[in-house]
């Protein structure tokens, strides 16, 4: 799994991409992207789906507590298969829909920043009625 470099670095692991970290009882864990398919071109974007991935703990033995249900935590969250019409891609907005990116693509940069401004005008504040005082707000 490892190769050594002339740098005397070794490489633990290549990936395409990070999905993610989880934190569970002892620590935290990152997931990569460890293989992936194209799928498609959306306007010159490519579009992969996962094919599989690592998970890998991320060493903190000083703040380690060794916690008996930590395994048992992980053999559910590894249930979750990350392979099964999970989509990405470097360029691409997928969190979008085709005619909102579409959209944003032809607007002039000025009214993308006027709408912007407006968007962040208009956005709910949940401490709003509290009374309580936001970064944003007066209160």
């Amino acid at each position: 799994m490892g190769q050594k470099g002339s740098s005397g670095l070794f490489r633990a692991v290549s990936a395409f991409g990070v999905v993610g970290f989880v934190r569970f009882l002892e620590g935290y864990y990152i997931i990569l992207i460890t293989k992936r398919r194209k799928m498609a071109d959306i306007g010159g974007h490519a579009i992969y789906k996962i094919e599989d991935t690592n998970m890998i703990y991320i060493p903190n033995d000083s703040v380690r507590v060794t916690h008996p249900d930590e395994a048992r935590y992980l053999r559910i969250f590894q249930n979750v298969d990350l392979s099964s019409n999970f989509y990405f891609s470097y360029s691409y907005d997928l969190s979008h829909s085709l005619q909102y990116n579409l959209t944003v693509l032809r607007m002039p940069l000025e009214m993308l920043k006027t709408e912007t401004a407006q968007t962040r005008q208009e956005s709910f504040d949940i401490f709003e009625d509290e009374g309580l005082i936001t970064q944003g707000g007066s209160g």
